[in-house]
C-alpha cells in the first residue's frame, strides 16, 4: 500500500516530457502528503492534461457518503478495473500523480519505524492513478452549518494511487508497493497504451525517515 508520500520537486518539472496544457493549482514542496489532503495531480480532461488539485481518497461517483474515500486511497492494479469503486475511472479517468518519494512502515528494534523510498537521483517520477468526480447529493448540499465552518463543496474531484507487487528490495519491508511510472513513459498510462503499468521496479532506494 501507499499511505504517505512526498512532492519536495515542482511538477511542473514533467512539462519537459508531458505536455501540460493548464495549470490549476500551486505548488507548495512537502516532505509527507497523506489521505484526506489535497495534492497536484496530472488528468487529462477534454482530451488536454492539465496539473490540478485533487483530495487524495477516491469517491466513487455513485457514493452517497463522502467517507467512503477515506478507505479508497489505493486501489490495487491487478483488479482496479473489475471493482465497482474504479473500474469506470479506469476505463475514463485515470491520472499522474507526481512525487519524489513514498513511505512505508516496518517493526523494527521494538517499533514502527518509517522508511522513505524514491529514486536514486532523489528525482521526480509519477504513481499511476485514477480520478474521480463526485456530486454532493442535494439533501447533503442543503444542510445548515453554523457561522464558524465553511458549507462543503457540492463537488469533489478526487483520486487514488495503483498499488502491485513489491520487488525485492520493497518485499522487505512490504507486501505491496506503489505503481512508479518514468515520466517519459508515464502519458502511455493516460493514454491507456498496452504495457503503460510497466513500473520503475529496480530504480527504487531506501532511507529510514523521522516521521511521527
Amino acid at each position: 500500500m501507499c499511505g504517505r508520500y512526498s512532492e519536495t520537486i515542482d511538477p511542473l518539472g514533467l512539462n519537459d516530457v508531458i505536455s501540460i496544457a493548464s495549470i490549476n493549482c500551486t505548488f507548495t514542496p512537502r516532505k509527507t502528503i497523506s489521505p484526506k489532503e489535497n495534492a497536484p495531480v496530472l488528468i487529462c480532461d477534454s482530451g488536454q492534461i492539465e496539473l490540478r488539485e485533487l483530495r487524495w481518497g477516491l469517491i466513487p461517483n455513485w457514493a452517497d457518503d463522502e467517507k467512503i474515500g477515506q478507505k479508497l486511497f489505493n486501489a490495487r492494479s491487478e483488479t482496479a478495473s473489475e471493482k465497482p469503486a474504479f473500474r469506470e475511472a479506469w476505463q475514463k479517468r485515470r491520472c499522474l500523480v507526481p512525487a519524489t518519494g513514498f513511505y512505508e512502515w516496518n517493526h523494527r528494534d521494538g517499533r514502527n519505524q518509517p522508511f522513505h523510498f524514491t529514486r536514486p537521483d532523489r528525482g521526480l517520477f509519477c504513481f499511476a492513478g485514477l480520478w474521480e468526480r463526485w456530486y454532493r447529493p442535494p439533501a447533503k448540499q442543503t444542510e445548515m452549518f453554523s457561522e464558524e465552518f465553511e458549507s462543503p463543496p457540492p463537488i469533489l474531484d478526487t483520486f487514488t494511487i495503483l498499488t502491485g507487487e513489491p520487488n525485492g528490495l520493497m518485499a522487505q519491508y512490504h507486501n505491496r508497493m506503489p505503481v512508479m511510472l518514468n515520466p517519459e513513459s508515464a502519458q502511455d498510462w493516460l493514454n491507456k497504451t498496452e504495457g503503460s503499468l510497466n513500473h520503475l521496479m529496480d530504480e527504487l532506494e531506501v532511507e529510514a525517515a523521522d516521521l511521527p
